[in-house]
């Protein structure tokens, strides 16, 4: 029998968001956590201080992994604004990864409700998502509240993705996105459509 890795911060941090997902943000204890890792209370106060920096690590992970990571690989693509838009609507529609993503977040939304902190977060998370969009479509030609009015649109339709008709087919979904954005973004200007910017 081989022997047993010893568990990271990291590992610690995705079961707790597991157990956030299934239970709610009180099920996330440490005894329970230990319980369901099959591991005693040490490896917890190895990486961790108390539940509450556990707590503040799994916003600050969400964070990192839903939001500025993502942005980051949509900027690093190259693609005209438009593209990145499009890429940002099919983001929700990728399977089981998608998935798991939609139900951290929909814990943290509701952790949120009650707790300072992860409003926090969550207003944070919002206003940098917000911006990001609000940026692509200034580069289409928008200008500040119609770019504004316009990334509201588009975030609150993608963050729907990710929570209504689950069972909805992936292509029927990519298809309805895509005619959704032509309608969200401003039409092209003369000078993108020329140089492939939109």
């Amino acid at each position: 029998m081989s022997a047993r890795h010893p568990l990271t911060r990291e590992d610690w941090i995705r079961a707790s968001q597991r157990m956030l997902v299934k239970g709610g943000i009180d099920s996330v204890r440490v005894d329970t956590l230990a319980k369901e890792l099959d591991i005693t209370r040490g490896s917890f106060y190895y990486h961790f201080k108390s539940r509450g920096e556990l707590l503040e690590s799994i916003l600050s992970d969400w964070r990192a992994r839903a939001t500025e990571s993502v942005i980051q690989q949509l900027r690093n693509t190259r693609n005209s604004p438009r593209e990145q838009l499009q890429r940002l609507l099919e983001l929700p529609l990728h399977g089981n990864t998608a998935r798991e993503a939609a139900s951290t977040e929909i814990g943290i939304r509701g952790w949120a409700r009650r707790d300072p902190q992860a409003r926090q977060a969550i207003d944070e998370v919002d206003s940098h998502r917000l911006s990001y969009i609000e940026g692509l479509l200034i580069q289409l030609g928008c200008n500040e509240t119609e770019a504004r009015d316009r990334a509201w649109l588009i975030y609150a339709y993608q963050q729907s993705l990710s929570q209504v008709q689950a069972g909805a087919d992936p292509e029927e979904k990519a298809q309805r996105s895509a005619r959704l954005l032509d309608i969200l973004l401003p039409p092209p200007r003369p000078e993108q459509e020329k140089d492939g910017t939109a």
